[in-house]
């Protein structure tokens, strides 16, 4: 017999050698799922995961309940901390996968892998709820002249492509929010197309070029004049606000549209790599987890990986610099440590 056969699976498949956020074809999701080992570490890792996202769902509003809708996920490189949180967001999530004919839920792949039948009911009650996952790495999705605001320009790119508004301009996503707001953004596409002959979504990161059609666009569609439309495409840009409390007030308006008891998660990789020492950076990601956490009743979460673990983080950074970082420490209540244990 040969040594192959021995395997249940084609030894000659490729194999991802690193799980990559934004790799989300058939195959590498399938594969991810289908071959995702459960060890003892992990499985305390779900465990206490989904305890504390359950609490939430049980106690929806609880202030308390609110303030804790951090996770801080560590360990060092090849400890699998970016493939937990990436099968944590399919299961979230919860979508039907398809591959080879094949068609599952991404709870289905955990019926055999979870051998807890109250551990396996807290996830499938977890992924139960109506639940939208914003998966990312963030040094990839971030504007390095936004400086002491990186991360949340960074969350609010992501907000802006889960809604289908511009990613990359922020002032063009808020005319955006504000003509559905009004019913009247399908209008608008409609008009530029009529004025352009192009379409809004394809054009939209180079509006400049479509100055002229733009402003007729949004003239005829909102029933303004011309002159006040121009003076509002010219100065979108600097007029337009970037704030936690703004961005904690967009999440929850998409929240409450989509139902009170329906979630957003927003898993972000390697975000301890990104505020390195800069206690910018570290008291950004606290404001808005904070923000979120009570603007949102605990509708809103965020899951993050980092190589060292939150204190050790922390400590680097108020033995650099006199900031007390007590409030993030109780916003990351629930921390998983990852090492490459079986």
């Amino acid at each position: 017999m040969r040594i192959a056969k021995l395997f249940e699976k084609d030894i000659t498949r490729p194999i991802n050698g690193v799980v990559k956020a934004d790799q989300l074809d058939p195959r590498s999701v399938w594969q991810e799922l289908d071959e995702f080992v459960v060890t003892r570490e992990l499985d305390k890792h779900f465990r206490d995961f989904f305890s504390c996202y359950c609490e939430g769902i049980d106690n929806l509003g609880d202030p308390d309940v609110a303030g804790k809708v951090g996770v801080w996920v560590s360990g060092f490189f090849g400890s699998g901390k970016s493939h937990f949180i990436k099968v944590l967001s399919y299961l979230l999530e919860n979508r039907p996968h398809t591959y080879e004919g094949q068609t599952r839920q991404a709870v289905e792949f955990f019926e055999s892998k979870i051998q807890d039948a109250m551990l396996f009911g807290d996830i499938k009650r977890a992924v139960a709820t109506s639940t939208d996952v914003i998966l990312f790495n963030i040094d990839n999705k971030a504007d390095s002249s936004a400086g002491r605001d990186a991360i949340l320009a960074v969350f609010l790119k992501v907000l802006n492509e889960l809604q289908g508004y511009s990613p990359d301009h922020p002032h063009i996503a808020h005319m955006e929010r504000y003509l559905e707001s009004k019913g009247r953004f399908d209008a608008f596409k409609k008009a530029y197309r009529e004025a352009s002959g192009g379409d809004w979504t394809d054009e939209r990161d180079a509006y400049q070029f479509h100055r002229d059609q733009v402003i007729a666009a949004l003239a005829g569609t909102l029933g303004q004049s011309a002159e006040s439309c121009e003076a509002w495409v010219d100065n979108a840009d600097s007029d337009f606000s970037l704030t936690v409390e703004n961005l904690a007030r967009w999440v929850k308006s998409y929240l409450d549209v989509r139902g009170a008891e329906h979630r957003l998660i927003f898993l972000v990789d390697e975000v301890g790599q990104f505020i390195g020492q800069d206690t910018h950076l570290m008291l950004n990601l606290q404001t808005i987890t904070e923000e979120l956490g009570t603007v949102c009743n605990g509708r809103a979460w965020i899951v993050v990986t980092s190589q060292e673990d939150i204190d050790a983080v922390l400590g680097e950074l108020n033995a650099s610099r006199a900031n007390d970082f007590s409030k993030i420490q109780g916003r990351f209540k629930t921390r998983l440590s990852l090492s490459s244990a079986n």
